[in-house]
């Protein structure tokens, strides 16, 4: 559907025409026409949807334009509040905003943490309507004084299932305490568990439910496959699948931020160059780590669920999970990463042993038996052969006596047979040990 039949104005329409925004998404089909006539709306929103675009755009028809230059507490007042669970996704959706709204009076603003309260507070006065912020944050202005909500008109929640998964749902229920009662009310998630349904019941009035569906979600433009391979061999796996391929523009997940670390280490030892961005990363490295992969400067970057968000790169061609999410709702946003605004995208999973009952799930849930991907030299069955440490740990795991050991030994070594020096040495029947120090 193109959007000229959802009813925008030619200002907005003209704006999207220069940003090559032809056809809506199916999101963006759905949820504009509802919020532009004012409806609480509940929408699934998985990343690479087009979900910013699907709340912003009617946000900015709806709100009023204002010429006139506030002063003194007015100053702090918002006309919009948009809760986001990341500083990425802030600062993403602030500079959708931005981009949306150039031929409107309206202003954004990007409050979240890691930097001082000065410069979004001169953003706040200079005249911004719209506030978009991490939970934290928001509270932090309004306990200093620099953000009042008393006149909100529209509040959306993005990704509020992540919100709820990372704790904020009291910090969210505090700001949305301090909005108007009479509100325009939006809220998008990925999933709707039984928590969201109770944030719904008390932060909606009489919403109406958008849902998209999963396999359109997921898997339409991305293509989906795992490979299988022992634990130990990921690292290994991981070095030659992209070395080989030559593949550029890499997003890796993992679920630590130890082991994004490491990860990265290992690709530098490869010779990939690669990059890791995390929580313990300044907001500054993270910015520049992010633009340095969307200029092709490095390969490879390696990222936590958390850290990825906000992540937004158009043409992203490969997506690889080293391990499964902690929960299966986020694989389907990590693949989102790839496969956005009709390109193609491949998202690869390197699955182990104890992952094989995980990804059963997760093919549930997108409704899809995932492709298998091989690599040479690689499967379920470690190519390491076991240390002695491994092999006692085993035997002693087993409760096997010292004869049924040598048996397990050749098993795990991958050898037909051990040589006579190999048989263990009986101890010789009780009775005192010999004196003398020179026995063998």
């Amino acid at each position: 559907m193109s959007f000229k039949t959802l009813k925008l104005s030619p200002k907005l329409l003209k704006t999207l025409e220069e940003l090559n925004y032809n056809t809506a998404t199916e999101i963006q089909e759905k949820s504009i026409p509802l919020l532009l006539e004012g409806k609480d709306v509940l929408a699934t929103s998985q990343t690479g949807t087009g979900k910013t675009a699907a709340f912003v755009l009617p946000m900015l028809e709806n709100l009023k334009e204002s010429d006139v230059v506030k002063t003194g507490d007015a100053r702090y007042k918002v006309q919009a509040l948009i809760l986001a669970p990341t500083r990425e996704l802030v600062i993403q959706i602030h500079e959708k905003t931005e981009e949306y709204s150039k031929e409107f009076t309206h202003k954004s603003v990007a409050l979240f943490g890691g930097i001082k309260l000065g410069s979004q507070v001169s953003a706040i006065r200079s005249g911004a309507n719209i506030a978009v912020g991490t939970t934290g944050r928001v509270l932090d202005h309004i306990k200093n004084g620099s953000l009042n909500l008393s006149e909100v008109e529209i509040i959306v929640l993005d990704e509020a299932d992540k919100m709820l998964e990372m704790g904020f749902i009291d910090d969210i229920r505090r700001i949305v305490a301090l909005t108007p009662k009479e509100r325009h009310s939006v809220m998008f998630s990925a999933t709707f568990p039984k928590p969201i349904m109770t944030l719904a019941r008390t932060f909606l009035k009489n919403p109406i439910t958008v849902e998209i569906d999963k396999e359109n979600l997921a898997t339409k433009q991305v293509k989906q496959m795992v490979n299988y391979v022992s634990e130990e061999d990921k690292m290994l796996l991981l070095c030659k699948v992209i070395a080989e391929n030559k593949w550029q523009q890499v997003l890796v997940f993992t679920n630590t931020k130890l082991q994004a670390d490491k990860i990265v280490d290992n690709l530098k030892s490869s010779k990939i160059k690669a990059l890791a961005i995390h929580g313990d990363k300044s907001q500054g490295m993270r910015r520049e780590g992010l633009r340095d992969f969307k200029s092709n400067e490095i390969s490879v970057l390696v990222a936590t669920d958390v850290a990825a968000r906000g992540i937004d790169i158009i043409n992203l061609p490969h997506v690889i999970n080293f391990e499964l999410p902690l929960n299966n709702e986020d694989y389907v946003h990590r693949i989102g990463r790839t496969g956005r605004a009709g390109q193609n995208g491949m998202a690869l999973s390197l699955i182990c042993e104890k992952e094989i009952p995980q990804l059963k799930e997760i093919e549930a849930l997108v409704n899809k038996e995932l492709e298998v991907f091989e690599t040479e030299g690689f499967s379920l069955v470690s190519s390491k052969i076991p240390t002695n440490r491994k092999l006692k740990k085993e035997i002693k795991k087993q409760g096997v006596n010292m004869k049924k050991a040598k048996e397990l030994a050749e098993k795990m070594m991958g050898k037909e047979g051990m040589g006579t020096n190999d048989t263990p040495s009986k101890k010789k029947p009780g009775g005192k040990k010999p004196t003398n120090k020179r026995h063998f």
